[in-house]
């Protein structure tokens, strides 16, 4: 990872393009590479902002083969997080398919 001397997500073609310093050139089609993957709404979301935010992380993790590692963590958040939303809503009063509902929307905006 450094030789790169550049790299950056091309939302035209969909590929994350890196740079080498021996004048290399590596395309990684981000389509093909997700679609190996079991993954979550929410960990597919924190893959493309890491894609638009920190895309050398974002090749490092493809390369390496931990992408999957990261989105099972990921998934492993959320449904701890979501089973404590749940019960929080419970507590509140609401019924138990309300409640899913509230938290199912809350990761909606919250990813």
């Amino acid at each position: 990872m450094k030789n790169i001397i550049g790299c950056e997500f091309n939302d035209d073609n969909g590929c994350v393009e890196v740079a080498y310093k021996d004048g290399n050139f590596l395309k990684i089609k981000c389509e093909e590479v997700e679609t190996k993957l079991h993954t979550t709404e929410q960990s597919l979301t924190k893959l493309h902002r890491l894609l638009e935010k920190n895309p050398i992380e974002y090749v490092a993790m493809a390369l390496s083969g931990e992408m999957q590692a990261y989105c099972d963590i990921e998934a492993e958040m959320v449904k701890d997080m979501f089973g404590n939303i749940v019960q929080g809503y419970l507590k509140k009063g609401y019924n138990l398919a309300t409640a899913k509902m509230m938290a199912r929307e809350f990761f909606r905006y919250e990813s």
